[in-house]
């Protein structure tokens, strides 16, 4: 779930201020491992708004001319949003404000609803090479189609935000049943909700992430004795409400909880011997029973195919003993193999990234398999010729130790989650859309906190072209800390 924070205007014209609403929502984002971005808007003013019209009382123009911030100010704010491990988001409303995007390096654009047909101003911004959000708000499903080739046509990375244009928005009015119809028509691209209802309301959200939403966008602010909000904003603790409720119904699709992993695993049967085995002994299907109850360290009956796999007996075993993971030598191994494999294949899934069964992959354990979740990383093999493709699958929590290569020269594109690239020892946050170069011979590693998806395009990759900076790694042999995981589509 990619969490947008809408300041909008609630900057009231501060950078001061702008920072205090940062560092709020910063530290929500840190407190619950969320990835998020903070939006900012831009017009320029002179030109957005008729001449004529400029110093009227509409009340649109009073707001956008009492919170006006020039480009050097937004430059403090944006570098700010950086150096918080944010995303920058921004939403031009103008031609004009477009060189900004460039000028203060802005990651990903925001389309508002009401541009959603302006096409003067699609047009620019599918020039663009950002990841783009376009909110759908008013606009048909004919329209989006028109605007979905648009940007379709320009091979741009971008998404569609289910949105209600009524401030706030009256829950009856959420009209949740669009984002099935968004998802059915735009299967291809990632669906989100742009949310305006009342901050006391706390389920649309999360009901819209149970229908498939990946991108949650909610206008934020930060209260003061001379600063009050209006009535669709949240604050902190407003926010705070909505991200528990998200992250509870996602275990709740998701998860399955050790107490039920328990409450099975004491029905499951068990693998016992029907005769006496002897160490160095293969068994068939003759030698064995499956009764319960499990003891600790028994292997279950659906470990049976491992058993008869041609594995022999590390021991003798004796009839009616049960069959544990440490009677075959080879069983662990395959087992720890298995589980990393499975949990990977889900990652991959939940995030859309999808695996062919022509596709190599492997366990890279730097310091043993059983050490894989602090240190390593998982590494599907798309292509490997003048050119090289590769998946890489990061853990929550996950790191991948400093090295660097001969021969191969790389680069790194985030597809989903956060990484932390460090660069000759500079920390780089990654970033959708825009890849980093990392050329060789350069010190490198990376590390995760959610988990991540990078995508690397490289040189063609040599076996034991990296050489890792703790000498203890360079002396193992690449079979001491290389997996092969076959058929990783069927898992």
């Amino acid at each position: 779930m990619f969490y947008i924070f809408e300041m909008a205007n609630n900057h009231q014209g501060s950078v001061k201020h702008a920072k205090v609403i940062i560092d709020n929502f910063a530290d929500l984002a840190k407190k619950h491992s969320i990835t998020a971005g903070v939006k900012l808007q831009f017009r320029q003013l002179d030109t957005f708004i008729h001449k004529d019209y400029i110093n009227s009382d509409l009340k649109y123009v009073k707001r956008f001319k009492s919170t006006r911030l020039s480009k050097e100010q937004f430059r403090e704010i944006t570098d700010y949003i950086r150096n918080k491990d944010l995303v920058t988001i921004a939403t031009p409303f103008d031609n004009e404000s477009l060189p900004w995007l460039e000028d203060l390096d802005i990651s990903v654009v925001k389309v508002a609803s009401c541009s959603v047909d302006d096409w003067p101003l699609l047009r620019e911004i599918c020039k663009i090479n950002k990841r783009i959000i376009i909110s759908t708000g008013g606009a048909s499903i004919d329209q989006l189609k028109e605007v979905y080739t648009l940007f379709k046509n320009h091979n741009r990375d971008f998404a569609f935000m289910h949105c209600v244009g009524e401030y706030p928005t009256p829950v009856e009015c959420s009209n949740l049943s669009r984002i099935k119809r968004l998802r059915e028509e735009f299967p291809d691209i990632e669906i989100g909700l742009s949310t305006h209802e009342s901050p006391d309301q706390k389920s649309m959200a999360p009901y819209a992430m149970a229908l498939g939403c990946t991108i949650i966008e909610k206008h934020v602010g930060v209260p003061t004795d001379t600063i009050s909000l209006n009535a669709y904003s949240c604050t902190p603790p407003d926010m705070e409400k909505v991200i528990r409720e998200i992250q509870l119904l996602e275990s709740a699709i998701n998860g399955i909880s050790n107490t039920e992993k328990e409450t099975l695993y004491k029905l499951k049967r068990g693998i016992y011997a029907k005769r006496n085995i002897k160490q160095g002994e293969t068994i068939n299907s003759d030698d064995v029973y499956f009764s319960m109850p499990l003891v600790e360290n028994q292997l279950d009956a659906s470990k049976i195919d491992q058993v008869l796999d041609g594995f022999r007996c590390n021991v003798d075993v004796f009839v009616d003993a049960p069959i544990t993971m440490y009677d075959f030598g080879s069983t662990d191994r395959k087992e720890k193999v298995d589980k990393i494999a499975h949990y990977i294949k889900g990652f991959l899934d939940a995030n859309r990234i999808p695996i062919s069964n022509k596709d190599g992959a492997e366990i890279s354990a730097h310091y043993g398999i059983d050490k894989f979740n602090e240190t390593g990383v998982f590494i599907i093999n798309k292509i490997n010729r003048e050119y090289c493709k590769k998946i890489l699958v990061v853990s929550p929590g996950q790191s991948h130790p400093t090295h660097h290569h001969i021969k191969k020269e790389e680069s790194f594109e985030l597809l989903s989650g956060d990484c932390i690239l460090v660069l000759n020892g500079k920390n780089l946050a990654l970033e959708r859309g825009r890849p980093v170069l990392i050329p060789r011979g350069t010190k490198h590693s990376f590390k995760s906190r959610i988990g991540c998806i990078i995508e690397e395009v490289s040189t063609t990759h040599y076996p034991g072209d990296s050489v890792y900076e703790d000498p203890e790694i360079n002396k193992l042999k690449l079979s001491d800390r290389k997996y092969v995981v076959d058929n990783l589509s069927e898992y």
